[in-house]
């Protein structure tokens, strides 16, 4: 025998209860049809408003989702009145992948030769960016090293790489790289726009970016 779900349970009780139903919209909203008509309608709406917010199972994943999330701000939240944005805290890969590792970078590595905070522009694709993060060498896993640095390209993953915000024209994007240093030519007096900009940036000083004191404990040389 079937086992009777919740919802069905109470889409049986809504039907039971047409008849009492049909005489609460005789009573309380007139005996003309269009207004009972119009009266129902906005019965059934609210219904299927309340079915599609609290009978699905996607509704209920959503409102996970939004409780996680906020549960790991509060919890993220610096005693100082400082936190990272969550999505920030995402950014840190396994293993420190990316530039991801929260070490501090003291001293300050010498092959490398550009520090967070500045806009650049990729030499070969074009785009515009900001630094948020660099490796003394392409730190990542070897599948995609194997698959970016090949041939005779194998000698650039042994050179500084830098974790980039992309520069996004129509705001909606929140596309960050990973790239040599090599593509990366300096520019000055030019701002970007990112989402995320203000999770690592306090303001723009006319030439580069100012970290964030949280960033700056990473890049204190920078």
């Amino acid at each position: 025998m079937p086992q009777l779900t919740a919802a069905a349970a109470l889409q049986i009780g809504l039907l039971i209860s047409a008849l009492p139903a049909q005489y609460i919209l005789t009573r309380w909203f007139g005996s003309d049809s269009t207004q009972r008509i119009q009266a129902s309608r906005r019965l059934i709406n609210n219904w299927n408003q309340f079915r599609k917010s609290y009978l699905t199972l996607q509704a209920w994943k959503d409102w996970l989702k939004e409780w996680s999330l906020k549960g790991r701000s509060v919890q993220n939240e610096d005693p100082l009145g400082e936190s990272p944005a969550v999505e920030v805290l995402l950014l840190k890969e396994k293993d420190g992948y990316f530039a991801g590792s929260l070490e501090p970078r003291s001293p300050r590595s010498p092959p490398v030769k550009y520090r967070v905070g500045q806009v650049f522009r990729h030499k070969h694709e074009g785009y515009l960016g900001v630094i948020i993060g660099w490796d003394e060498y392409a730190n990542a896993p070897d599948e995609w090293l194997h698959e970016r640095y090949h041939g005779d390209l194998q000698n650039l993953r042994y050179t500084p790489h830098y974790k980039v915000l992309v520069h996004t024209n129509d705001g909606t994007s929140s596309t960050s790289a990973y790239i040599p240093e090599e593509d990366i030519a300096i520019l000055t007096s030019i701002q970007v726009y990112h989402p995320m900009l203000n999770s690592f940036f306090s303001s723009f000083d006319g030439d580069r970016y100012m970290m964030m004191p949280w960033l700056k404990q990473v890049y204190p040389h920078d």
